[in-house]
């Protein structure tokens, strides 16, 4: 199997899973096949419109996940329509839970048990979160300075730079390196803000300020990278 076959394969699998479980929430109205701290101080009244806007989201982000997979012959733009797409569909999904729910990560619980209970799960959460924002900045922020500093796309996987002219690619470089950081620390401050988001009640404004400037940052940054390797390359994979 070759890496656009492979790529295909993988698109449109994520593609279809996601949607699909859009459209199970845009029908039923049940977002309890979320994570539960997504919507545990969620009002009961309010759940079947957290699952319909969430689903909404779900929906978009499994169809722009489909239009992203690499076909011989597909036209450049339906892979730009996949990218915004795919970036509106995790706007609306995170930002249906962020209104809904309170924030993006919630803990409820009374009693002696609760309380240790939801004290394991913020704990785990929190871990967890750190250990994304961590690993999110390195695998992002620090390779693309380096493809700033050098001038050399070859990060990418081979098939973003097929049809690369040699000529381009520290203009490639500069572009998809800019993208990568912009990216990452995105990634890191949503991380951040929805984590101290979720450790007060009500929650405060600047944490939910930092969580979407972070996820805009974050799809802008996605965007960025793809558009350019489809402007320099062609299409996506090339």
């Amino acid at each position: 199997m070759d890496a656009q076959t492979g790529g295909f394969i993988t698109c449109l699998l994520v593609g279809l899973l996601v949607g699909a479980c859009g459209v199970y929430m845009l029908v039923t109205g049940n977002a309890r096949i979320m994570h539960s701290y997504h919507y545990t101080a969620t009002p009961p009244a309010k759940m079947p419109s957290l699952a319909r806007w969430s689903g909404a989201g779900m929906l978009a982000c499994g169809i722009g996940c489909a239009l992203l997979a690499p076909a011989t012959g597909m036209p450049e733009w339906l892979s730009i329509v996949g990218i915004v797409l795919l970036v509106a569909g995790l706007a609306l999904t995170f930002g249906a839970i962020m209104h809904f729910n309170g924030s993006l990560f919630s803990f409820a619980g009374a009693g002696g048990d609760a309380r240790a209970s939801e004290g394991s799960s913020r704990a785990l959460v929190t871990g967890l979160g750190v250990v994304v924002a961590v690993i999110g900045c390195a695998v992002t922020v620090v390779p693309g300075a380096m493809m700033i500093a050098s001038g050399d796309p070859s990060a990418l996987h081979s098939y973003h730079l097929v049809n690369v002219a040699p000529g381009n690619y520290a203009a490639l470089a500069r572009w998809e390196g800019a993208g990568m950081i912009v990216m990452g620390t995105g990634l890191a401050a949503s991380i951040v803000g929805a984590l101290l988001g979720s450790r007060w009640r009500p929650v405060p404004r600047w944490t939910k300020v930092l969580t979407a400037t972070g996820a805009a940052a974050f799809g802008f940054g996605l965007v960025f990278m793809l558009v350019a390797i489809i402007h320099f390359n062609g299409s996506l994979m090339g």
